[in-house]
């Protein structure tokens, strides 16, 4: 994005001297040096910072979302009794986060059934070094949004199934 407003803004300082652009002389008259300015500030305005408590995109893959997710999917396994076995990630559909008294986190996770067995492996112990995903087990798509305020040392999962994934089907 920042390449856009380089670019924009070249491009209308280009112009000066060419033929359909400004002529020299034209372009240091204050009304179209204003003009080549406010161009300049437009493409800097359009392509700013998003807008203030709006969702920015992050990349699935980051690892630091990985690590987030896991402790989300920790009180998953905490709050629920299905299965014999625990709940582990698979893998970071999508991710975005959102500014708000700190920052609100939005997970798309593919989450599998584990080897762990829940009466061997207590939930706040399970980590992808312990617990390894059960070939042919149950998958499902969970939300898992996370806001965290660290300077509070706060942090709130929600965690909600989206579906159920069958073994086959590829996310």
């Amino acid at each position: 994005m920042q390449s856009l407003i380089v670019f924009s803004c070249a491009l209308s300082v280009a112009m000066a001297g060419l033929p359909g652009g400004f002529t020299q002389q034209e372009a240091s008259d204050p009304k179209h040096l204003s003009l080549i300015v406010l161009t300049c500030a437009l493409s800097v305005a359009m392509a700013g910072p998003p807008v203030a408590g709006g969702f920015m995109q992050q990349k699935a893959s980051d690892p630091e979302h990985l690590e987030k997710v896991w402790r989300g999917v920790k009180g998953l396994n905490e709050g629920s009794n299905d299965g014999a076995n625990h709940l582990i990630p698979i893998k970071v559909v999508s991710a975005k986060s959102q500014v708000v008294a700190g920052t609100r986190w939005e997970y798309e996770v593919l989450v599998g059934e584990s080897e762990c067995s829940r009466g061997t492996v207590a939930a706040s112990q399970l980590s992808k070094d312990k617990c390894t995903l059960k070939a042919g087990g149950a998958r499902s798509l969970y939300k898992i949004v996370l806001w965290e305020k660290p300077w509070e040392n706060f942090e709130q999962f929600s965690v909600e199934k989206i579906r159920s994934v069958a073994a086959t089907e590829q996310i």
